[in-house]
């Protein structure tokens, strides 16, 4: 019996063995790769994203190089046309005007070389040229966002909302919030809406706008991401309301957003995920490259971290 064991087992380590140098052969090893990652910088949650993309490819050996698109749609056509001159391996980008990047993309798809679009999607037309899409889900943020504000406000309340850039793709569906609230919670009432182009400094500057507009009437302000909280949440304390209007936002992963949260500065972020962004848009970079079998999209969950869940949060930055 106990030979006839071994018999077996040494059959099936063989096997084994022959299946895993199979699959070894058929992906080989990603060797002096290039990555060209065009995003524009500027704004901390870029900049975290950057950050830990290129701890990633370090681990890989991989040549990491980043192109700032400097908010302009140009500039991003030329850039995409630049890497692939110069034949990257692959191209990560966000894609910040859902149309305007498709003629772009398809030639780095007749170029042979992989698209990976991370945070801004293209829209079905541009889809065909990317090889996955990374990220998280707008509406699915704006849907949580809109639950915290009907689980936080009464019947009477009031609320407003400062929103991202104009032209992002990712607006209309945080904005999405308002449809929640409508109809969840009909009784709170959406005061106001202006944009603070995802800078802290110009949110800051809309919410005192809205201080003196609405005085005494605004009970919570939702941001499209954190550093834009940071600047309203700054008018608020300002203006000595700091325990009387929540601030929610969008981002999470900064250090300063959960001290905020921690102190009552903001009450709530939704998380939008930097390191899921950022870890795998490097990996599915590697396994394109080695021809793995990948998703067609990786998109993060749209959870919500307040005062009782912030601690289960690493800070990345």
């Amino acid at each position: 019996m106990k030979k006839l064991f071994k018999t077996i087992l040494a059959a099936t380590i063989i096997c084994c063995i022959n299946y895993t140098y199979i699959m070894a052969d058929s992906w080989p090893l990603a060797q002096n790769v290039r990555l060209c990652h065009i995003i524009e910088l500027g704004h901390p949650y870029s900049t975290a994203k950057v950050n830990l993309s290129e701890k990633e490819a370090k681990l890989f050996g991989f040549k990491y190089d980043v192109f700032d698109t400097q908010g302009d749609i140009p500039t991003q056509i030329r850039l995409i046309e630049d890497c692939i001159t110069r034949q990257y391996d692959a191209i990560l980008i966000v894609v910040y005007d859902p149309s305007a990047l498709n003629a772009a993309l398809k030639e780095a798809y007749d170029a042979g070389i992989p698209v990976i679009a991370e945070g801004g999607f293209p829209n079905e037309s541009g889809r065909k040229w990317v090889s996955t899409l990374v990220g998280s889900d707008g509406v699915a943020e704006g849907h949580a966002a809109g639950n915290l504000i009907c689980d936080k406000l009464k019947t009477g309340q009031n609320w407003v909302m400062i929103e991202g850039g104009p032209g992002h793709p990712i607006v209309a569906k945080r904005s999405t919030a308002k449809d929640v609230t409508s109809k969840r919670c009909p009784g709170v009432k959406l005061l106001a809406v202006d944009t603070g182009r995802w800078n802290r400094e110009k949110a800051r500057t809309v919410m005192e706008n809205l201080l003196t507009a609405h005085p005494g009437k605004i009970d919570l302000v939702y941001c499209h991401n954190d550093d834009m909280c940071l600047g309203a949440a700054k008018a608020i304390q300002e203006r000595g309301l700091k325990d009387k209007i929540l601030v929610v936002g969008v981002d999470g992963g900064a250090g300063e957003v959960y001290d905020a949260i921690k102190d009552g500065t903001m009450y709530a972020t939704i998380l939008n995920d930097a390191s899921f962004i950022a870890v795998n848009i490097v990996q599915i970079a590697r396994d394109l490259i080695e021809n793995r079998p990948i998703l067609r999209e990786y998109i993060s969950p749209a959870i919500p971290i307040t005062p009782k869940t912030v601690d289960n949060y690493p800070r990345l930055w």
